[in-house]
């Protein structure tokens, strides 16, 4: 069976680029290396005289009361000390004279690719370190280096594309179940959608896989665009199989977002004729003519337990009855697995 001709011109994009927290949901937490830390108030001489014991050592955090304060750079305070008459002038002075009092500083909760952005905006290319602190609420936990930030950026993107999906280059299986891993073994609250379209068989029987290959990535654009880029991760599990991994509190509202976005857009992708009757005439798995009503998404929510969730394989269980679930009901849904714990959900996401 073949639609009509009429169909309404869709400029289709390149397939959704994933967001920062869809393909580089890893913190900074990883990078930290444990320095040992100065006071302000430490003379010139003492911190020549740990420069000189301590060949290997490049950068010296200053830290009044655990809270970092400021950074001794080796090259730049050897300048300072080695120079003429430098240490008689100011052996007995406090480092604090001397030191960077603006290193960066960022939290080990930073996303790496947040902290990327920063550093680059602050980087002096000419700077004898790339050094920076890393803090844990605000008490200082140690010292990373840019060269180990962008060499973990890199290894995680080579590792995404690996297994990406090739339809939408969203992250694929196997990165999805790394990042529930991570947010189990972290005890932080998470919400995941599992989002699977209704009536797409007949869909692709009638108008082709090119076109439901569209459909496809259009969905996948909608939710990365729903999606908070800085928490949230969008994964292409297969065909027209996604799962978005939630750790905003206002998950909710963007699948009600989704769903509203998703309605509005698929009427393009059907003929005149066909948006019209609100339809196709496809046959069913028996062969027979149905008829069969436009694209609809459905949406299966759960929050997962963590007493009660011990890896992936427990919360894909619980997303898929959750999917089976919004399946049951007409048009575009989202089904909420209320056994999880949700309560006093908005009345926006209610089934429509």
């Amino acid at each position: 069976m073949q639609p009509s001709t009429d169909l309404i011109p869709i400029d289709v994009d390149s397939p959704p680029l994933p967001s920062g927290a869809s393909q580089l949901p890893t913190t900074i937490a990883c990078l930290v290396r444990p320095v040992p830390s100065i006071t302000p108030d430490l003379t010139v001489d003492a911190v020549g005289a740990l420069f000189r014991r301590m060949r290997r050592l490049h950068d010296l955090p200053v830290v009044q009361s655990g809270i970092p304060v400021g950074l001794v750079r080796r090259m730049d305070f050897m300048d300072i000390y080695l120079s003429q008459y430098g240490r008689d002038l100011y052996s007995r002075k406090p480092i604090a004279l001397f030191m960077d009092a603006r290193p960066t500083i960022l939290e080990n909760s930073t996303l790496l690719e947040d902290a990327s952005r920063v550093i680059t905006a602050r980087a002096d290319r000419h700077a004898s370190s790339q050094a920076f602190i890393i803090t844990q609420e605000r008490r200082y936990l140690g010292l990373a280096w840019t060269m180990d930030l962008l060499e973990k950026i890199t290894d995680l993107r080579v590792h995404c594309a690996r297994y990406a999906n090739p339809l939408t280059l969203l992250p694929g299986n196997v990165p999805i179940q790394e990042h529930i891993e991570r947010l189990l073994q972290s005890q932080r609250p998470f919400a995941v959608a599992y989002c699977d379209l209704d009536h797409f068989k007949p869909y692709n029987d009638v108008y082709g896989y090119k076109r439901g290959d569209q459909v496809i990535q259009r969905l996948g654009r909608i939710l990365v665009e729903c999606a908070a880029p800085e928490v949230d991760f969008v994964g292409h599990i297969g065909g027209d199989d996604f799962i978005v991994v939630f750790e905003n509190a206002d998950w909710p509202e963007r699948c009600a977002r989704i769903l509203a976005v998703f309605a509005q857009d698929v009427p393009r992708f059907y003929s005149e004729q066909d948006r019209a009757q609100g339809g196709i005439m496809a046959q069913d798995r028996s062969a027979r003519s149905q008829f069969f009503p436009l694209l609809s998404l459905s949406i299966g929510a759960v929050v997962p337990d963590h007493a009660r969730c011990r890896s992936h394989h427990d919360i894909a269980t619980l997303a898929t009855d959750a999917k089976h679930q919004a399946k049951q009901i007409a048009g575009n849904s989202l089904f909420v697995d209320r056994r999880q714990g949700i309560l006093n959900l908005p009345p926006a996401i209610a089934a429509t």
